[in-house]
């Protein structure tokens, strides 16, 4: 009897861990996945390899993904509007990657589109996509899980100084005085709505390298990692690590999370069987 009751016991055990798993892994996932490069002023050469290379990756995990690539003002805006209105599942997770340029005035954070001109601070709140009109669209999505992963520059990027040609920063020659250069270094801090998590390819005031080969340094150490299942906090410090060990401790990828679930980017197929306490 007591053989029996234990068996019982741990069949059901493994019948809760499976449809637990099996719950994950039919849950729909949504991505879009933007890069930027065709700049006029100064092209980037990694955000469109970045961008496909994610969309790649993520459809290999069965998100269904949409792609856009160097997006001018009205379709960056309308991309992400149809995004975040085509999730219909109240139990979805949305995903929104970004590779580009991206500034702050005020602290509001702008991604910037390609197309348009950009000679003060009003072109920019008139002309780039503020973060704050993506999460209100978010809130109006129906996704439980949210990720939002910005692999831009962090620098100001109309900043006349000489720049490293190596980062995302981009500079651009004005005639005349510039409010554009008084921007502040670094994207201010987003502070994520309940059940969504903002990743940063490096911390305030630093700048996100652009990489020497295909991919960015943050995107090309997310990439050899996303595909594992495990958490996404742990996903995201074993990033961390393998950036600062890139750029030798210059580039700190950084988060900020209110995720109230347990999240995987690629759910695991099968759950260890839980220790059980003898009767």
């Amino acid at each position: 009897m007591f053989f029996v009751q234990h068996s019982i016991l741990l069949c059901c055990c493994l019948a809760m861990c499976s449809g637990a798993s099996a719950y994950e892994e039919a849950l729909p996932r949504y991505a879009l996945i933007v890069g930027n490069a065709a700049y006029a002023a100064a092209p980037l050469d990694n955000p469109t390899n970045d961008a496909r290379d994610m969309a790649k990756k993520l459809r290999k995990l069965r998100y269904r993904v949409s792609l856009a690539l160097d997006q001018n003002p009205l379709q960056l805006r309308e991309t992400v509007k149809e995004f975040y209105a085509s999730i219909q599942e109240d139990n979805a997770v949305s995903l929104f990657y970004y590779a580009g340029h991206a500034v702050q005035i005020d602290n509001s954070n702008y991604l910037l589109p390609v197309g348009a001109q950009f000679n003060d601070k009003q072109d920019i709140r008139n002309n780039a996509y503020s973060m704050n009109s993506l999460l209100l669209e978010l809130s109006d999505a129906m996704s439980e899980q949210n990720i939002i992963i910005l692999d831009a520059c962090r620098n100001n990027p109309f900043d006349s100084a000489p720049q490293a040609t190596t980062n995302r920063g981009l500079t651009i020659s004005t005639t005349g005085p510039s409010d554009l250069e008084t921007l502040a270094h670094g994207l201010a801090p987003v502070e994520a709505p309940p059940g969504t998590l903002v990743a940063y390819a490096t911390e305030p005031g630093n700048v996100a390298a652009d990489g020497s080969g295909r991919n960015g340094t943050y995107t090309q150490a997310l990439l050899k990692h996303i595909d594992k299942s495990e958490t996404a906090e742990a996903l995201f410090k074993k990033v961390r690590r393998e950036v600062l060990r890139t750029t030798k401790r210059q580039q700190t990828p950084w988060e900020h999370s209110s995720l109230i679930d347990t999240f995987y980017f690629a759910p695991p197929k099968n759950r260890e069987v839980p220790n059980f306490v003898a009767f």
